[in-house]
């Protein structure tokens, strides 16, 4: 890596930025967001402290660029677990588990993920958020009833949202153990409350459990 962005091995455009993400990545994982600082990330990428100013306006323009990289990276990890469902039913059921089981690996990125104002000020992380509605949208649809339309299937998700939050809150914060021990055992359970949600809210789920 390069120490001031010239000369021999310099940063090419772009590379800079996402090496930047990364370290703020790393950075949030040790101290928290309020731990965190751009000092710190030019540091550990090996550039000036000014650098960093070039690719983004401020603190928390870096942030939220990292904020979209884990809500990129939950999606992924959302579109793997659901490729392996059998029914809608179970395709919006595992969404909690597998949001329980990322935060235990990946904790500080979770709590950057929902630091309070990033989404109100940038609106590439809104729109990340309207992406994932879109994603499981079709699948609501297909649980309730006919005739209940874009409201019943909005507020479905709006549930599972929720849930899903409140579970991963629940889990970083130790309630139920050490979250890394506990993540699987926890992870199911998330998944039995939502599919118990997702059946309240919808027609029965044709497939066997």
């Amino acid at each position: 890596m390069a120490d001031s962005g010239k000369g021999r091995g310099a940063y090419h455009h772009g590379d800079l930025a996402a090496a930047l993400v990364r370290a703020t990545l790393e950075i949030v994982d040790e101290v928290g967001v309020r731990g965190f600082s751009v000092a710190e990330a030019a540091r550990r990428t090996r550039v000036s402290p000014g650098a960093p100013y070039r690719h983004f306006t401020d603190r928390d323009a870096l942030l939220a660029a990292a904020a979209l990289e884990v809500s990129h990276r939950l999606r992924a990890i959302h579109l793997q677990a659901m490729a392996t469902a059998s029914s809608p039913h179970e395709r919006l059921a595992m969404v909690a588990g597998s949001y329980v089981r990322a935060a235990a690996v990946h904790r500080g990125a979770f709590e950057l993920l929902f630091a309070p104002g990033l989404r109100a000020h940038h609106l590439e992380l809104r729109n990340s958020t309207r992406e994932f509605i879109d994603l499981l949208l079709p699948s609501a649809f297909e649980v309730v009833p006919p005739g209940q339309g874009a409201k019943t299937a909005v507020e479905l998700l709006e549930a599972l949202s929720v849930m899903a939050r409140g579970y991963v809150a629940l889990l970083l914060d130790g309630m139920f153990g050490d979250p890394s021990a506990v993540a699987a055992d926890v992870a199911a359970r998330a998944t039995r409350a939502c599919r118990a949600l997702v059946d309240g809210y919808g027609l029965p789920d044709p497939t066997p459990s």
